[in-house]
């Protein structure tokens, strides 16, 4: 799997500043390697640069990526993780990463392997998330805590004394906004207090008075100026407390319900952007599922080609949408290629001789020295010293004589194995390599995509299609396909190598065939076609289930004269209602047996003709 990390070094170093923070130096250090190695994807880069600082400073939001790429990785043992933060925007990240549900954990794992969906998932979550807390953010106006907040941040900068001489009229204001009456703020409390505070005042003052009238003689200046001013200060302090509890009551509760506000909505959007994913996943899945037949057998042909199926992201969902919607018929043309191409390779194999040299041993007679075993002779020569004996002895004479005259006396065996070789023939299956002698020419294919030709004649007659284009791309021939119904569209599939190519052969493979039949404009814009130089060469392949009606004097004089310049005119039937007057004009006629098992054989070989 492609790494989005450059440097390995930097998952140590993120490793090693969780665990060594208390220590200056090594922290120093281990930011100095962090800071050296960024994000090869531009997104994330761009992130761990210049992302909000909700996410933390420059080496928190690297942790961060890191920790979000190692969670996606398949490949890194648990152990070798960088485990996500303990703050609120690194959970959030993490939960994009949690599922209960089975059939999301395998599309994740699905995804886990793709590099691009891979790192497209990590920008994603990280743009969701960001987008998340800036739509969110209280000092948008579309915010509904924007205007609460703007009072409560004017009450913050409000004296004591203007604050709560005013409370009531703060109460009013603050109950307008569409969040403001929710504030927990105990305004009747406060201003009770303050009232209070006011009336202890007066009962203090009208104390003093009293004590004035009636000790005045008792008191110097000086004493009466020190009981005054101690009692100031004492309502200023009972004010500035009063006023700050107020102050803190109003922002504590404006920040616990917006806070719950925007938890609530960034767990919105995730949700809304998990079932989103999951549903590109499981898409992206399902198109490579269907496209892998087709992108193996025309790799260099697909405007994808320049890279592996697995380098492209959510983006290609947009390209092959209808492809999607089409699944079903896709899936048996899919199946219909895998067998034609079975068949070929099947096709492509020969009997071959093959020359074993093998060694034998035949006995051939040899000189005393070489014993080999004993045997029955009449040669004395041989005999054994035993049944020489025999011959010495009066009592076993006679029976010498007779074992002698049988030829039956126990004698020695000399004997040597002389070798020699022989040659085996025999035939094995081997792989031939096809080579063609010459060049062959360019290949017209006119289709029947008439009403009657839907169904299994349908199916047959693209997976032809298919099959014949990627042979002339193989042979670097060119081809033309014209489908006639009742009238005729004609793409040229030469144009394989530009970015259309295979944009309109994959039109041709989702059309459906309707209307009438009338094999004429076809056959007409073939000949138009080879009276060029590009085309002069040409074979046509008419592929139709035959029931059509016949051609004109002109055109069947036209078309023999185009096969005196040797050219070739094919007819496959997919069925046998084929009409007899319009086989005639034909150099050759196929039929395809729609229920015979050896169909597709007989199909290749045919092919392997054109």
């Amino acid at each position: 799997m492609k790494k989005h990390i450059s440097d390995k070094s930097r998952r140590f170093s993120l490793l090693a500043l969780g665990k060594l923070e208390k220590k200056d130096r090594m922290r120093s250090f281990h930011e100095s390697v962090v800071k050296k190695s960024y994000s090869e994807n531009k997104k994330i880069r761009k992130f761990e640069k210049f992302g909000s600082s909700k996410f933390g400073d420059e080496i928190e939001r690297k942790a961060l990526t890191q920790s979000l790429a190692d969670a996606l990785d398949a490949t890194l043992p648990d152990s070798e993780k960088l485990p996500f933060a303990s703050n609120s925007q690194s959970t959030e990240v993490s939960k994009f990463l949690q599922t209960q549900n089975q059939t999301q954990k395998d599309l994740l794992d699905f995804a886990k392997n793709h590099s691009q969906l891979n790192e497209q998932i990590q920008t994603e979550i990280l743009d969701t998330l960001q987008n998340s807390y800036e739509e969110t953010e209280i000092t948008n106006p579309e915010n509904p805590f924007y205007n609460e907040n703007i009072i409560v941040q004017k009450t913050q900068r409000l004296s004591n004394e203007e604050l709560l001489k005013n409370l009531e009229s703060h109460k009013t204001e603050l109950g307008k906004t569409l969040t403001g009456k929710d504030n927990s703020a105990n305004f009747d409390f406060y201003k009770n207090e303050y009232d209070e505070i006011l009336r202890q005042n007066q009962d203090d003052k009208k104390q003093v008075q009293d004590n004035k009238d009636s000790h005045a003689e008792l008191d110097s200046p000086s004493q009466k100026d020190k009981k005054s001013k101690k009692s100031k200060e004492e309502l200023n302090h009972e004010f500035e407390i009063l006023s700050r509890n107020l102050k803190s009551d109003l922002q504590k509760s404006l920040t616990e319900r917006y806070m719950a506000w925007q938890l609530e909505e960034i767990d919105k959007k995730r949700r809304a952007y998990l079932e989103e994913l999951y549903k590109k996943i499981e898409q992206f899945k399902k198109l490579e599922e269907l496209l892998k037949p087709f992108i193996k057998d025309f790799g260099r042909l697909w405007d994808l080609s320049k890279g592996n199926f697995d380098d492209y992201g959510f983006e290609i969902l947009k390209d092959f949408a209808d492809l999607l919607e089409n699944d079903k018929s896709l899936k048996e043309l899919a199946d219909l290629i895998g067998r034609q191409e079975a068949e070929k390779e099947r096709y492509e194999k020969e009997l071959r001789d093959k020359v074993e040299i093998k060694t034998e041993f035949h006995p051939k007679s040899a000189y005393r020295g070489q014993i080999s075993g004993l045997r029955l002779s009449g040669e004395i020569s041989s005999a054994l010293p035993t049944e020489l004996a025999m011959s010495q002895n009066p009592v076993t004479k006679l029976y010498f004589a007779q074992k002698f005259a049988e030829k039956k006396l126990l004698s020695y065996s000399y004997t040597n194995q002389q070798k020699s070789i022989r040659e085996e023939h025999k035939q094995e299956e081997t792989e031939k390599a096809v080579k063609e002698t010459e060049q062959k020419g360019p290949v017209i294919i006119c289709v029947d995509t008439s009403g009657s030709m839907h169904g299994t004649p349908e199916r047959v007659a693209k997976t032809i299609t298919f099959a014949l284009a990627k042979k002339c791309l193989d042979e670097d021939r060119k081809c033309f396909l014209i489908s006639f119904s009742t009238e005729i569209e004609i793409q040229d599939l030469s144009e394989f190598e530009k970015s259309k190519g295979l944009e309109e052969l994959v039109k041709f493979l989702r059309k459906s065939f309707n209307g009438g039949t009338d094999a004429s404009p076809a056959l007409e814009k073939s000949l138009e076609l080879m009276q060029t130089n590009e085309w002069k060469n040409a074979e046509v392949l008419a592929v139709t289930d035959g029931e059509m009606g016949g051609f004109s004097a002109k055109l069947i004089s036209d078309v023999n004269a185009q096969k005196e310049k040797k050219s070739k005119f094919y007819l496959l039937e997919v069925g046998y209602s084929g009409n007899p007057e319009v086989i005639k004009v034909f150099d050759e006629h196929w039929q395809y047996d729609t229920n015979a098992r050896d169909a597709m054989r007989h199909l290749v070989r045919k092919i392997h003709e054109i």
